[in-house]
């Protein structure tokens, strides 16, 4: 059980009005003095009953609830279920600062999530709330690993800090996934005038491929990421979720053997991912018979390069580290036996219409 848990519990047995707050230093000092971990008594203040769940540098993550209509003994029966939930809490080893309140939002965002409401608002009593202010960028970080220790809430924040030198939130999201979320000042920190000519894409995309080199040199296992345009995270962090998910399903679908998937290269893919399974294989069928060349590890590698370098014939050649003439090779062979040229703009649209259709249908 987590603290969101725990305060819907709390809701649900009282009907009372519950939330989670990180309070400052002086704040936590007034309200629960000197060792608040080990007091029994419960701490009123304003018509609230306040139990400290977690305490880091002296700042102490608390929850409330409205005592209203309760008894003395009520009273003191949730204090005394509350702190016996914050001793667990902490035997569990969940220490990481924010942990708990990134928890909180975590329960918020799936239940939307799952709802389709996409464009929904954080509210009020999602402590993280007031962190969430000014553009950020999501990053989106998910583990093929079955079980893997070494990713934690604390071995990953302590990861990012390494690589991002502003402030960051992590969000575990569901099994094996994590929400990152970074100032935007990220992609202006830097002083070289070559940056500052860099769009905001390129900017990002080498923000994540730097990221998950890190990720992939700390841990062992496959990890996929992707990123997102910079969002105002109070009203668009589930919309953005919403595609960061969307992103990395069509990566791993469309972009076999790619680890870094980014959403507004993936704009055919999301229209033939659209598509109704029994009209792909129509449409498949109509376009023509391709299987021999795609069915060919080495063709479809070609042919993806190809396509990826704009169809460049040179650049091509460079990045699959083959002669040109090997190349020229290929794309005669494939133009034999499809009777498809790659090289003039209209077959290559319908070479990589079918190779987007046959990864689709084929691969499920």
């Amino acid at each position: 059980m987590d603290s969101e848990v725990l305060r819907q519990k709390l809701e649900q047995l009282t009907g009372k009005r519950t939330g989670i707050k990180q309070l400052g230093r002086q704040h936590s000092a007034s309200l629960f003095g000197i060792g608040a971990e080990e007091q029994d008594q419960p701490v009123v203040h304003e018509g609230h009953l306040w139990v400290p769940l977690y305490e880091n540098d002296g700042r102490i993550t608390a929850i409330w609830l409205e005592l209203d209509g309760l008894t003395p003994m009520e009273v003191k029966l949730v204090n005394y279920a509350a702190r016996n939930f914050a001793v667990a809490l902490k035997a569990t080893g969940l220490k990481e600062e924010g942990e708990i309140e990134a928890r909180q939002l975590s329960g918020w965002l799936n239940a939307q999530l799952e709802q389709e409401k996409n464009e929904a608002e954080i509210p009020d009593e999602m402590t993280l709330k007031g962190r969430l202010v000014g553009e950020m960028i999501p990053f989106l970080l998910v583990s093929e690993n079955v079980h893997n220790p070494q990713v934690t809430y604390r071995s990953l924040m302590k990861l990012l800090r390494s690589y991002f030198e502003n402030e960051i939130l992590l969000i575990p999201l569901q099994e094996k996934e994590w929400l990152i979320l970074a100032r935007k000042e990220l992609l202006t920190g830097g002083d070289d005038k070559e940056d500052e000519e860099e769009s905001a894409d390129d900017l990002l995309a080498q923000t994540c491929m730097g990221l998950h080199e890190l990720i992939a040199s700390e841990w062992v296992g496959v990890f996929h990421l992707a990123v997102a345009p910079a969002i105002i995270p109070v009203k668009g962090l589930t919309g953005s979720v919403a595609l960061l998910r969307e992103t990395i399903i069509l990566g791993r679908i469309f972009q076999v053997g790619d680890y870094i998937h980014l959403p507004w290269e993936l704009h055919m893919e999301r229209l033939v991912n659209s598509i109704p399974d029994d009209r792909r294989r129509q449409l498949l069928g109509q376009i023509g018979d391709y299987t021999s060349v795609l069915a060919d590890k080495e063709m479809l590698l070609t042919l993806e390069t190809f396509f990826e370098m704009d169809c460049n014939v040179s650049e091509t050649a460079k990045k699959l580290y083959i002669h040109r003439n090997t190349l020229l090779y290929r794309l005669d062979k494939i133009k034999q036996e499809t009777g498809a040229d790659v090289r003039s703009f209209g077959d290559a649209a319908i070479v990589k219409l079918a190779m987007l259709l046959y990864k689709v249908t084929k691969r499920k």
